[in-house]
């Protein structure tokens, strides 16, 4: 996966957790779990970035259970 596909990926990850943060869409609707799944496996090192933010995401923001 080259850097500029990597950098969309991100934006991507991060844009769907601002709609699930703002309630536009469920956490299981948005497919962010699918995406963060394919960064762990393009870039180990953004993965563990992201981890923290999306692992608080999820215990906030998961009304939708």
């Amino acid at each position: 996966m080259t850097e500029r596909e990597l950098i969309k990926l991100e934006a991507t990850i991060r844009n769907k957790m601002e709609e699930i943060k703002a309630q536009r869409v469920s956490l299981k609707d948005s497919g962010v779990g699918a995406l963060m799944n394919t960064l762990k496996r393009a870039d180990e090192a953004l993965y563990e970035k992201i981890l923290p933010e999306y692992k608080k995401m999820v215990a906030d923001y998961n009304i939708f259970k």
